[in-house]
């Protein structure tokens, strides 16, 4: 969708992203979206009454409705409506989508849109223990647990869960190694673009091109944390390129041999090479949140916002669940299409890394539709310039707004660069595309 008159994106703000049941462990998912909101609140100086909304995206709720609870942590106006999204992945990039379409509706003129979560606090849950009646009740289960459940009733982890759909889909590393699969990606090309996640993003990082947008949080031993945790984990590696390749692959292991996955995901398999996935080019587990104001530009003007750019469009996408890389592929597409562009009118492009197989899956889709030499934009640092999801994190809703403020650094760091396509894939197959562009004052 094309929009008819462009939206305003304010104080894009986030918190360091931390490793999964480290630095940030000690908050649930809603008590980052608060550290995120209560700063951008604070940092502006925004008027409560001037609030129309608060939208948030997270894929595990830990609140029955974390928008809410974040507005009353925070002490807003009661009359403030506030709205939670799951769209797994892209959920964050959703919230800000909802709020620009309510803009768009004419149903207010600023909200504050949050991508949120606490992969450490999604729970181990007793799956079917109502449908028991030895398990019905609490205390009940507890006399069974551990192992005298009765047939049916089972441990689930809701992380494990929440990577698949339970349904329809394999887990996310399954669809990634599919599609490098099918796509003829070598280890090499997976490693590459990984490897530059890890530089990019640390690099950056040391120049402090970050810290425009992170959020001091205090972590879990007290100290001030004000950058990213993967990141500066990964310093060793960056230092040492070599060690990429000395990765465990995913499916060449004593538990899963590639020949067992070729025989189990067979459907979906068009041909195969051997194994690509690793450790070092899979997104971590992580937590954090990330923020933004999105409004209309008069009312950013009337409030004295400083417009870091503009979203001009957006499009959403479904693919099969078991190649759920590739909607990153067609969303940006159908982005373009609306748009009246084609790819190479793109000045940068933000694509998340779920794993590098996802993205570059997805680019490599791109170039066979368009002829886009995404290999040689990658190397003019075209496309993540400054590192993305393998190296900074993948707090499931929060990504989508965090691919927004590394949006905005290109725009602000680039005067060359004018507009920016950002995307992002998630399980289920759905996928979503934005278009960021520089605000020009009239």
């Amino acid at each position: 969708m094309k929009l008819q008159k462009p939206i305003a994106i304010c104080f894009p703000r986030r918190t360091p992203f931390a490793q999964f049941g480290k630095s940030l462990a000690q908050y649930p998912a809603h008590h980052l979206g608060k550290i995120v909101a209560e700063d951008i609140l604070t940092q502006t100086k925004l008027p409560h009454s001037e609030i129309d909304g608060i939208i948030v995206g997270e894929g595990f709720a830990n609140a029955p409705n974390s928008a809410r609870v974040i507005l009353n942590l925070l002490g807003l106006p009661n009359e403030i409506p506030a709205v939670t999204l799951a769209n797994n992945c892209v959920s964050g990039m959703e919230a800000v989508v909802e709020a620009a379409r309510r803009i768009a509706l004419a149903e207010g003129e600023l909200y504050l849109a949050i991508g949120e979560e606490s992969q450490t606090a999604m729970p181990f849950i007793v799956k079917n223990a109502r449908l028991h009646k030895e398990t019905a009740q609490l205390e009940k289960l507890k006399a069974l647990l551990p192992d005298k459940l009765p047939e049916g009733v089972e441990l689930r982890d809701t992380l494990e869960d929440g990577l698949g759909d339970g349904e329809t889909s394999y887990g996310m590393q399954v669809t990634a190694e599919i599609l490098a699969q099918n796509y003829g990606l070598s280890r090499e090309i997976n490693d590459k673009l990984a490897y530059q996640s890890f530089k990019r993003a640390y690099d950056a990082t040391m120049q402090g091109l970050y810290k425009e947008h992170l959020i001091p949080v205090k972590d879990d031993e007290g100290k001030i944390m004000e950058a990213d945790e993967a990141v500066l984990l990964r310093k060793g590696l960056v230092e040492n390129p070599s060690r990429m390749g000395r990765a465990m692959l995913l499916f060449e292991n004593p538990q899963f041999k590639f020949e067992e996955f070729k025989t189990k995901y067979a459907k979906y398999l068009k041909k195969t090479h051997g194994p690509t996935l690793s450790i070092f080019n899979a997104s971590p587990r992580s937590d954090g949140a990330a923020g933004v104001i999105v409004c209309s530009i008069e009312k950013a003007k009337k409030l004295g916002l400083k417009i870091e750019a503009v979203l001009t469009g957006w499009k959403m996408k479904g693919v099969d669940p078991n190649i759920m890389g590739l909607g990153q592929a067609y969303a940006t597409l159908g982005l373009l299409e609306d748009m009246g562009m084609n790819i190479n009118q793109v000045d940068q492009i933000e694509i998340h890394e779920a794993f590098a197989a996802t993205a570059v899956a997805a680019l490599e889709e791109i170039r066979l539709q368009t002829g886009f030499e995404w290999e040689k934009k990658f190397d003019e640092q075209k496309i993540n310039m400054y590192g993305g999801s393998i190296a900074i994190g993948h707090p499931f809703g929060a990504t989508g707004i965090r691919l927004i403020c590394n949006a905005v650094m290109d725009l602000k760091h680039n005067p060359n660069t004018n507009n920016v396509v950002l995307t992002a894939c998630a399980h289920g197959g759905v996928a979503g595309a934005l278009m960021i562009e520089r605000y020009k004052s009239e």
